[in-house]
């Protein structure tokens, strides 16, 4: 038997793999759906690790966007959970106190950084931001970066003339004029994302922090820069600007209507839009992308934006050998051909630096790489879970026409 041992971990070593790495089992617990293609891109990547790393088990539990809630009870539970993902704000709010810090393992070479630290080999944005969240600290490793912008048919802009996207506020009305003239509608948003018009506008004007006071503090509506937006917002309503059917649009019809009607030129959303309307959109339809524009009086412009990212964490129990492993193998996800793969088969955003974006977001990565002054995701309009809903309510009567800036700033201030 010793001889057996003693011959398997010859071959394991002639072969590249750590004999410390053989016969481990990752237990990954993901926020991606089983038929996602982030989640297929996923499992083709982990099969391609464990061939090349013989006694190296990756298994998955594809849990869905539950996943941030399922994890923390179920390490607790005494479930295996070796490595999870989610939104990286989801893992610092909900899994700070579960995850290892991964701060040595950024400087470190690997098989596919081409001699490089995985840290100088990787979008430094990102890895920027995950500092960040933990006190300079690596505590997640990100993956699929995302970010909040205008997207628009870019076959409407081209037809009417638009040969510059918007940076100004009076250069987006001049373009919504344009559009409007030509017969589309200029703007569409629905239930998911409606305060982003108006959680954007407010950014720009009186700054991130100033709107996240705002929104626990019902007398601060009061200040004459809210009625200012308010009113921003009211106009272009009042000219027309807005999807005539954007009261009733439920999640995620929107999204459908523009790219199955092609007569919407505008919507917020996020990076991932173009993948999840993939199944319905034309074959010659073209997207574009832009960061909101500034604002007049503004004390912020398009440099600021809501991005983030995907991130994985390994569980701070995890043993040496199944971090090590485990962190190689999301080294070998985010620089190998699967993090390419990920931009050509779900059309997310790769980490390499030496990566191509896929087609449908190569406008949104100018305006990704301007990004310097982080807003949360959908601005911190959002961010009161008391005064949230009341606000999108009010943002939607406002965006509908049913109710005047002065109005608005009463209703939204209600709570």
């Amino acid at each position: 038997m010793k001889k057996i041992i003693a011959l398997f971990l010859s071959i394991a070593l002639l072969l590249g793999v750590s004999a410390s790495l053989a016969d481990t089992t990752i237990e990954y617990w993901s926020s991606w759906s089983e038929t996602e293609n982030q989640a297929l891109v996923l499992q083709e990547a982990a099969k391609a690790y464990e061939a090349t790393h013989p006694g190296i088990k990756i298994n998955f539990t594809f849990n869905g966007r539950d996943n941030r809630n399922l994890v923390v009870s179920a390490i607790e539970a005494g479930t295996q959970i070796d490595v999870m993902d989610a939104n990286i704000d989801n893992i610092q709010k909900l899994w700070a106190n579960n995850i290892k810090d991964l701060s040595e393992y950024m400087t470190k070479t690997y098989d596919t950084t081409n001699g490089k630290a995985y840290v100088d080999s990787v979008m430094p944005s990102m890895t920027s931001l995950a500092a960040s969240l933990f006190d300079g600290k690596t505590m997640c490793i990100p993956y699929i970066p995302q970010a909040y912008m205008i997207f628009c048919n870019q076959n409407i802009f081209d037809e009417v003339g638009i040969t510059e996207y918007p940076a100004t506020w009076d250069e987006f009305l001049t373009a919504c004029e344009k559009i409007k003239n030509a017969g589309y509608t200029p703007i569409t948003s629905d239930t998911a994302y409606i305060t982003s018009w108006m959680g954007y506008y407010l950014s720009r004007l009186m700054g991130n922090d100033k709107v996240a006071q705002l929104v626990r503090d019902k007398s601060m509506w009061s200040d004459p820069q809210v009625l200012e937006a308010a009113k921003a917002i009211e106009n272009l309503a009042k000219l027309g600007y807005f999807d005539a059917n954007i009261a009733s649009n439920v999640y995620p019809v929107a999204q459908q209507d523009m790219v199955i009607g092609e007569n919407i030129a505008m919507y917020i959303n996020g990076t991932w839009l173009p993948n999840e309307v993939a199944a319905t959109t034309p074959d010659n339809f073209k997207w574009g992308a832009f960061a909101f524009p500034a604002v007049p009086n503004g004390v912020e412009g398009t440099e600021a934006g809501c991005y983030s990212t995907y991130a994985i964490a390994v569980n701070k129990d995890a043993s040496v050998e199944i971090a090590d492993a485990a962190v190689d193998f999301i080294v070998y996800l985010t620089t190998s051909e699967y993090d390419q793969k990920f931009a050509d088969v779900a059309s997310a955003i790769p980490m390499g630096n030496d990566a191509t974006w896929p087609e449908d977001l190569a406008a949104a990565k100018d305006a990704l790489s301007n990004y310097t002054i982080r807003y949360p995701s959908q601005t911190s309009l959002t961010t009161n879970s008391d005064s949230k809903q009341i606000i999108a309510d009010a943002c939607l009567k406002l965006m509908s026409g049913q109710i005047t800036a002065e109005e608005f700033v009463e209703l939204a201030s209600n709570f």
